[in-house]
């Protein structure tokens, strides 16, 4: 029986200790079954996220690129006006834009395996094909950007640049709109109700589009505002005025010189202007109009162009008034200035206020729309004399003190046409007359006096909004804020033949000219007859009088009234017969015939110049002065009759 009980408690032992190692056994297997489970699911998890990788390529190259890129491309190339490689630096942020954007969704639609989504998947209805239709655009615009770019380097006169400007621009910002709100949809389809992670992805990604728009908003308002650039320029303000290289200093040293020569053949390449007084390199930088606009301004005096005055004389560039961003750009890179030959003196007192301010006394109308101004300033005195060739035509800057919204002019101080030149001019004539073989007679001229009591002005009303012409011709006894004299002069050969061809108002910028001509010829004929002593009592302020250059005036006008300072030219045109060699010729072309003058009714062509100038050749310049249809058709029959490029001078 014992036994019996010891076999059955082993067995017993036996079996329990089996069934341990049973469930021993299993504990292990579960155990590693759930680590493989918990391995694959981890192999899988990275598996699903190496599909997901184009996914996650296409939203954030797109959100870094419409979020953020865009606006950078866009700054630089509003902000850039400062810059040399602006067009460039557009160009490359801009192709930094659409290389990813198009990738990203070439590749969604080649690979679509996106992650589970927890948003408004409804919105993939307009997600998508929007997108596709962007990439349409992004296309278009980018060949157009290309041909635009082309377009504005090219030297060479561009017609149709201000309409593919204009598409360019507005289809950019059609486009990014379209990049800004497509990136919204594409994180609000994704992420709008995830719990977890994907909410704070969301709430994340609304800060920062919140931070990009505001940033945009931020700067956009400080470049309307011109704060920015003022601060920059106020930095760099210290700068200005100097030859930064020593290239520029020895060009700043020949235009000072006149010496055009050494200009043309050692600075041919360089882009120059002059702006008021100040001599400007631009060389590198690139108008936003067309490369061809510098090319045809290039080496002359540009402020009527600047601030609105006329567009370019052949009508390829139509009137435009530039902001104060582009003027400060250009005074930015001014290298030096040109001689200040000051006429106007001030007087010798202490000023505590802008002495610039001259108050308009004098409005005598000499025709319909034509009217003489004469200004005047306690502080200021204007001489009344020039005293060599080198003077002549420079100009004064007028503005309206009163009123901002009138734009800047730019006008010739007419000294031969003030009232005391004008009766000194009638005596030295009456004298030649009636008077020139007594010696007795230079004792009753009165002495030119060395000053004018007004600064004087002859001015054409023009109507037009916010004109200036049409604006003083309405407000006498206001004030004015005149600064000058600025500009080069006319650049006039010490000896040898021109040619003046002007229209209308177009002769005035020649009369202070032709005034000291019709003097040196008084001078000589005095000193012919009666000596050099008695010559040089008319000739006070010692002025270099020689008819070493000679004048051809070619002027057209449309009846006797438009002919302003007749009282000049046609006695020069009698007086000079008393030398033994002329100095002057007028050809005018009227409807009315006048005695003593060449009078001509054929219109401007080329028999025209061929019968009347001759050879071509024997003329060092040609200056042109008048309405636009005669800037425009002149110097292209000059050229076809053989005349060069830098021997025209618009006036």
């Amino acid at each position: 029986m014992n036994r019996i009980i010891c076999v059955i408690s082993f067995a017993c032992l036996a079996m329990t200790q089996e069934q341990n190692e049973s469930q021993s056994n299993r504990s292990f297997l579960d155990y590693n079954q759930k680590e493989v489970e918990q391995n694959y699911e981890m192999i899988l998890a990275e598996v699903n996220e190496d599909r997901h990788r184009v996914f996650y390529f296409h939203k954030w190259s797109n959100f870094i690129v419409w979020g953020i890129l865009v606006d950078i491309g866009l700054l630089a190339n509003r902000y850039g006006i400062f810059l040399k490689q602006r067009l460039n630096l557009h160009s490359i942020i801009m192709g930094m834009c659409v290389l990813p954007t198009m990738i990203a969704d070439i590749l969604m639609s080649l690979i679509w395996n996106p992650p589970q989504f927890h948003g408004k998947e409804n919105l993939a209805y307009w997600h998508a094909p929007i997108g596709f239709a962007f990439l349409g655009l992004m296309g278009l615009q980018s060949i157009g950007g290309l041909i635009l770019k082309f377009c504005i380097e090219n030297k060479k006169t561009q017609r149709t640049i201000k309409i593919q400007q204009l598409f360019h621009i507005y289809l950019g910002y059609l486009m990014y709109l379209i990049g800004k709100v497509e990136c919204g949809l594409g994180f609000y389809e994704v992420y709008s109700h995830f719990v977890q992670d994907g909410k704070w992805n969301l709430i994340g990604f609304w800060i920062t589009y919140i931070l990009v728009f505001f940033w945009r908003v931020f700067l956009e308002f400080f470049y309307q505002n011109g704060t920015l650039f003022s601060f920059i320029f106020r930095i760099q303000d210290k700068q200005c005025c100097q030859p930064k290289t020593i290239q520029d200093a020895l060009f700043v040293q020949h235009l000072i010189q006149n010496d055009l020569q050494s200009i043309q053949n050692d600075y041919k390449d360089q882009m120059w202007f002059i702006f008021n007084n100040d001599i400007v390199n631009l060389t590198g930088f690139i108008h936003p109009g067309g490369q061809y606009i510098w090319e045809k301004t290039k080496g002359r005096e540009i402020s009527r162009f600047i601030y609105g005055g006329q567009g370019l004389e052949d009508g390829s560039c139509p009137v435009y008034k530039h902001s104060v961003k582009a003027i400060q750009m250009i005074k930015q890179n001014t290298i030096g200035r040109i001689n200040n030959i000051n006429f106007v003196i001030q007087n010798n007192s202490v000023l505590q206020y802008n002495t610039n301010l001259w108050k308009l006394i004098t409005i005598n109308q000499i025709s319909q729309k034509i009217s003489y101004f004469g200004f005047d300033n306690e502080f200021r005195k204007i001489s009344s004399q020039l005293t060599n060739y080198n003077q002549f035509g420079r100009y004064y800057q007028l503005k309206v003190q009163s009123n901002s919204l009138i734009h800047i002019r730019q006008y010739t101080c007419i000294m031969s046409m003030a009232p005391e030149n004008i009766q000194y001019r009638k005596q030295l004539i009456n004298f030649i007359d009636t008077q020139l073989y007594t010696k007795e007679g230079l004792e009753y001229i009165q002495q030119q006096p060395k000053y004018l009591n007004e600064l004087p002005l002859i001015i054409k009303k023009y109507d037009s909004k916010n004109g200036f012409s049409q604006y003083i011709h309405q407000n006498q006894y206001e004030q004015y804020e005149i600064t000058g004299p600025f500009g080069p002069s006319l650049c006039l050969p010490k000896q040898g033949k021109i040619v003046i061809i002007c229209g209308g108002t177009g002769i005035l910028p020649f009369l202070d000219l032709l005034d000291f001509l019709l003097q040196s010829v008084i001078y000589q004929i005095v000193e012919k007859r009666l000596g050099k002593d008695l010559a040089n009592k008319l000739n006070p302020y010692e002025s270099e009088f020689h008819t070493n250059l000679h004048i051809t005036l070619v002027l057209a006008a449309n009846n006797k009234s438009e002919l302003i300072g007749s009282n000049i030219y046609f006695p020069l045109i009698h007086l000079q017969k008393l030398l033994s060699q002329q100095c002057f010729k007028m050809i005018l072309k009227i409807k009315e015939w006048t005695d003593d003058v060449c009078c001509v009714n054929e219109r401007f062509n080329k028999v025209f110049f061929q019968k009347h100038i001759g050879f071509i050749s024997q003329y060092h310049k040609f200056y042109i002065c008048g309405p636009p249809s005669m800037n425009k058709t002149i110097p292209n029959i000059l050229k076809d009759l053989g005349v060069q490029e830098q021997n025209l001078h618009f006036v």
